[in-house]
């Protein structure tokens, strides 16, 4: 008799569960049917990507470019990289809600939503393979029915298929009688933006694999830089795919006081010691907005800035110089204390000019590669508000003498601070050369990539193990397939 009654009583709890589950879990105050707000797909993916790229950027992007580094816990600075597990799952988490967009607006013949969803895909699995090497690609989140344990995909594959998803949005773009877009964080719904991003990006991928495959580099690039009017690029700093923040949160840079980012935080990152010889030897004004002179050099009336060794171990770390107050930090009125002054950069004008510049030095091309580099610096000076010296074109180290190198050093300042282009650029072209394992790094080689996250060999170990055979090994030194 008490085994029923006991039975009954949790068959009774669970149902009086169910029912208050059910009625709470419908809030007045958000949109149920998302098929008439797609727009909140949208808001929400671009959020969740951009947020990542840029936390990533400035944590983890700027030691691997070696445009800062740390002076406390220093660890991944010394190549202790990790899995990165929360930014594999974070863009992951983006393109789930991006395939649904997709979904959604093909079901409901939304093509501009079609098209977005399928640039911002582009860029986050961009990020996914430049940083991991092959990874789950064409079986992610299917519209047919949920797979957990989705092939991992060569990066040539992705490569192509990239490439083909960024033409197939510009072909979509280039349409008529499109619907408006709405929650759109990068453009605020101008869709001739988006197409110019489109094309701006596949050059960015195109030139990728420059090193593996320069007949695709050259067939795409040489593609849209002669057929503008089909594939319009960007083509001026009105154009550049950015995110300006809000100044309140939730919506303020996620790297700064309001949006309680600590201010001791911040200060455990100094400008590198390698980017302040560079810009030094060039002398090259956008370092006094990149950096503060150190606090020791105010006190004195003689300001300087002083960077800090990249991969120094903790302790030594500490007192490199003299110690905090004879290090530089970066710029902290403009990229801390003001909370949307810094934007989220996914691609800027002046990238796509030294992309241009190096395509024209290679041939591929009929351009002037000289004014293609040119107008990428003083583009990129603009950006920034510094005023660019009047001989800068052509001072030493600056003035374009033909060569990959002198064009990539320009690149790579332009790089500073955008997800992990800079560090990604150094390991296709091995430019700037001067970028080097710190004397007490873990290796005396320059890492390549991360390691898979530990859930990836837990619960989808079979595709997992086949792409670390095929790729040789999952360590951070393991190269890329597009790797110089």
């Amino acid at each position: 008799m008490k085994k029923i009654f006991f039975i009954a009583l949790v068959l009774a709890m669970t149902l009086w569960s169910c029912d208050k589950f059910d009625v709470s879990n419908d809030n007045p105050d958000v949109a149920l049917n998302i098929n008439q707000n797609p727009e909140l797909l949208l808001t929400n993916l671009q959020r969740t990507a951009i947020r990542e790229a840029v936390g990533g950027s400035w944590s983890e992007g700027n030691l691997m470019g070696q445009y800062g580094a740390r002076i406390v816990f220093t660890s991944f600075d010394l190549f202790d990289w990790g899995d990165q597990g929360g930014a594999w799952n974070s863009y992951y988490n983006a393109i789930r809600d991006a395939k649904e967009l997709e979904k959604l607006a093909n079901e409901n013949e939304l093509d501009s939503y079609v098209a977005v969803s399928r640039i911002m895909q582009v860029w986050a699995f961009s990020i996914l393979t430049d940083m991991w090497g092959d990874v789950p690609f064409s079986e992610v989140n299917q519209a047919s029915e949920a797979n957990y344990a989705p092939v991992y995909d060569t990066q040539q594959d992705i490569y192509n298929s990239m490439l083909e998803e960024l033409a197939s949005a510009n072909t979509i773009l280039a349409g008529s009688d499109l619907n408006a877009i709405k929650g759109d964080l990068l453009f605020d719904g101008d869709l001739a933006m988006w197409r110019k991003f489109a094309n701006s990006l596949r050059l960015r991928l195109a030139l990728r694999l420059s090193e593996v495959s320069p007949s695709t580099s050259s067939s795409v690039i040489s593609e849209i830089y002669n057929n503008a009017a089909q594939n319009p690029i960007m083509s001026s700093n009105d154009d550049n795919a950015v995110q300006t923040f809000l100044a309140a949160n939730p919506d303020a840079h996620p790297v700064t006081e309001e949006s309680v980012y600590r201010v001791g935080s911040y200060n455990e990152y100094r400008i590198s010691e390698h980017f302040v010889t560079m810009l030094q030897g060039l002398n090259d004004p956008r370092l006094e907005f990149f950096a503060d002179p150190t606090a020791n050099s105010v006190t004195l009336g003689t300001p300087e800035i002083v960077g800090m060794l990249n991969g120094v171990v903790d302790g030594p770390a500490y007192t490199y110089q003299g110690g905090d107050a004879f290090l530089s930090k970066f710029n902290i009125d403009y990229f801390y204390f003001q909370p949307n002054a810094n934007q989220a950069r996914l691609m800027l004008y002046s990238e796509v000019q030294f992309i241009l510049a190096e395509a024209a030095q290679r041939g591929w091309i009929t351009a002037d590669a000289q004014a293609l580099y040119e107008e990428g610096i003083t583009a990129n000076f603009a950006y920034w508000g510094v005023a660019m010296p009047a001989d800068y074109l052509t001072s030493a180290g600056v003035a374009f003498d033909n060569t990959l190198e002198t064009i990539m050093t320009q690149k790579y300042i332009n790089l500073f601070y955008t997800d992990y282009q800079g560090f990604i650029e150094y390991k296709r072209t091995g430019f700037p050369a001067t970028i080097e394992p710190g004397p007490d790094a873990f290796y005396d080689v320059y890492p390549s990539r991360f390691e898979y996250p530990s859930e990836e060999e837990s619960l989808n170990n079979a595709n997992y193990t086949e792409a670390v055979n095929r790729m040789g090994s999952d360590k951070i030194t393991t190269k890329v397939w597009w790797e110089n």
